[in-house]
């Protein structure tokens, strides 16, 4: 594919665009691999994310919807419904915030800590090929790929910030203009 690009664009540097296909292809591969484990414990990937990200929040294995939403790169709806199906199954549990009585924290339960650590110390996240691949490399090769990936993905949040404040800039721009036209 690479190649066939090349050949319609010689004249530009097509380096990055082979490290973001083979990126895309990576991710697709391992988002197979995990949903896979996901559903060999009775969840769908993004619910097995959500859980992940509780179960990292040490020892109260709480946060707030605001901090799930950021975690899970999930819409607001899909995220309700996700600690919908979570609370249902007795997995995670609603419970109000302390320290804000406005708010209300999602926290995992004992059983959706036992269902999560049981993935990841059986080592099921590994029974997976696409997995298991990243095993194949060396120490230093997983660094070197932590640090490039850490400096991408710094480099994305920045720019998506200055997208983010263009667009929000733009309507009050907008609103600006029509007020002293009108």
């Amino acid at each position: 594919m690479l190649g066939e690009i090349h050949s319609q664009y010689p004249d530009r540097d097509t380096r990055a665009m082979a490290a973001v296909s083979r990126i895309q292809r990576a991710a697709f591969l391992i988002e197979a691999g995990m949903s896979r484990t996901a559903a060999k414990a009775g969840l769908n990937l993004r619910e097995m994310l959500l859980l992940a990200a509780l179960r990292r929040a040490g020892p109260s294995f709480s946060l707030n919807p605001a901090q799930l939403l950021k975690e899970c790169f999930a819409p607001s709806a899909t995220l309700t419904r996700q600690v919908d199906h979570l609370t249902a199954l007795g997995l995670v549990e609603r419970k109000p915030d302390l320290t804000d009585r406005r708010s209300v924290l999602v926290h995992l339960t004992r059983q959706g800590r036992k269902l999560f650590d049981s993935i990841v110390t059986l080592g099921v996240l590994l029974e997976e090929p696409e997995l298991q691949a990243a095993n194949g490399l060396t120490s230093a090769e997983i660094d070197a790929l932590n640090r490039i990936l850490h400096k991408l993905l710094r480099l994305q949040e920045v720019e998506g910030s200055r997208r983010a404040a263009k667009q929000s800039a733009a309507p009050r721009k907008e609103r600006a203009t029509k007020t002293v036209s009108s």
